[in-house]
């Protein structure tokens, strides 16, 4: 974690030797690096090297097609699919499971303490409804919006952030809304035909679901757990 830190400090600071279309480049990469599945030391660790990279060809005034190549997203995505090569599928899929039921469950406890500030005896209560849309977006929508997010620079104004994230937005994250229509039609189809319709009005109440938030606490735990003795394997 210090080594982490200590690396992000150097790094804004050498990045302040960029000058401004250098600069834009490298935050365009630091953009679509940070927003990829990588663990913090491994996004440090490109980026300094990036920026390491980048100030060598500014010194010797060499095009940056020289380092980076024609297409920043296709250098960025290399170097992904370089550090992810070393990852097991079961160290994939378990991590993308976490950060599901992570954001699931803050989500979930967002909106329950808004339905708890609307209603005026504070029960903090979520119809299965709600749950089942909340799940829906945390485990598709969310990495879909993610991965716009990656492809959308860094930009100084707020036009032109809403519309490179509208443009990025168009292909990945118009897909995720359309897996997220089919998840929950589907889920409601299963859960009013093996039960019945009338589920979907049940409210779930934040203390009734607290030993199921404890077990989620625990998986995710687990999976932390077993993320951090895979990778000092590695």
């Amino acid at each position: 974690m210090m080594l982490e830190w200590r690396l992000k400090q150097l790094r804004f600071k050498e990045q302040k030797k960029l000058n401004g279309s250098n600069l834009y480049l490298y935050k365009s990469i630091t953009s679509y690096i940070q927003h990829s599945e990588l663990r913090g030391s491994e996004k440090e660790e490109i980026l300094q090297q990036v920026v390491d990279m980048l100030l060598q060809a500014q010194i010797e005034k060499k095009p940056m097609e020289l380092i980076i190549g024609n297409d920043y997203q296709e250098f960025c995505k290399s170097i992904i699919e370089e550090y992810s090569s070393d990852k097991s599928k079961t160290y994939l899929v378990l991590n993308y499971i976490q950060k599901g039921l992570f954001w699931s469950m803050t989500s979930s406890f967002f909106l329950w303490i808004v339905s708890g500030l609307k209603n005026s005896s504070f029960t903090l209560g979520l119809t299965v409804d709600m749950l089942i849309l909340t799940i829906s977006i945390s485990f598709i929508l969310i990495p879909a919006t993610k991965k716009s997010s990656q492809e959308s620079p860094s930009l100084n104004f707020w036009n032109k952030k809403y519309y490179a994230i509208n443009s990025g937005i168009t292909e990945s994250g118009f897909n995720g809304f359309i897996l997220v229509i089919f998840a929950i039609l589907l889920i409601r189809f299963i859960l009013g035909e093996t039960l019945s319709t009338k589920v979907f009005s049940y409210t779930i109440t934040l203390h009734s679901a607290t030993p199921y938030i404890l077990l989620i606490l625990l998986i995710i735990g687990f999976i932390e757990i077993y993320k951090r003795m895979y990778n000092k394997r590695q």
